[in-house]
């Protein structure tokens, strides 16, 4: 099981996923409600993602493929695994392309019900002169360089509400194994990574 890994956690600072409050009642949405994760990583500082994992303690346990992870931070990103039970643990594991380094940190959800509830809040967005009335029904996880995990909810990047904030740890790393893909993220990034760095404290 996942939650085994938690001895490779390391806590940035205190989660706030037990705030929100409760809904009377389920909203009429304009469109159907999917609860979902994606993830994200700023510009220029693409990612590979393997396979992340996920734990409804008691119920089920599942993984779902990112692979390539571009452009953006904070908004809505790659890979679409759908939520189903809510997880109490969720696990990544990526290499950052700009540090030639992997990071993991497996992340614990306390109460995942109260998290739904919190998506489940209205948040209308204005699209083509329209408002649409939609909750906030993803769940994304934002990886930056140095390690930092960002999770939010949304449905679009401007209803965005940080709901936790993590350090991952280092892990041992092959960069031989990305080898290609380095050379051709190099070929697009490399003259902005080496301009601007790594940009840790934007985090």
């Amino acid at each position: 099981m996942i939650k085994k890994l938690v001895i490779l956690s390391v806590v940035f600072c205190a989660s706030v996923l037990t705030g929100g409050c409760s809904l009377a009642g389920t909203p009429e949405w304009d469109h159907p409600v999917k609860y979902r994760l994606r993830v994200s990583v700023p510009r220029h500082y693409d990612a590979w993602v393997k396979p992340v994992q996920f734990e409804a303690t008691g119920k089920r346990a599942w993984w779902h493929p990112v692979g390539i992870t571009t452009c953006c931070w904070k908004a809505p990103g790659n890979g679409n695994a759908h939520l189903e039970p809510m997880p109490d643990y969720i696990h990544v594991t990526w290499f950052s392309f700009a540090e030639q380094q992997s990071y993991t940190r497996l992340i614990h959800i306390p109460d995942p019900e109260v998290l739904r509830e919190r998506m489940e809040q209205p948040a209308p967005v204005q699209r083509n002169g329209k408002t649409i009335n939609m909750p906030r029904d993803t769940l994304v996880l934002g990886l930056a360089p140095g390690g930092t995990v960002v999770l939010w909810i949304m449905n679009w990047a401007e209803t965005a509400i940080e709901v936790g904030r993590y350090k991952a740890v280092k892990i041992e790393t092959h960069p031989e194994h990305y080898e290609k893909r380095t050379e051709r993220y190099l070929s697009d990034h490399g003259d902005y990574l080496r301009e601007h760095g790594l940009q840790l404290d934007r985090w």
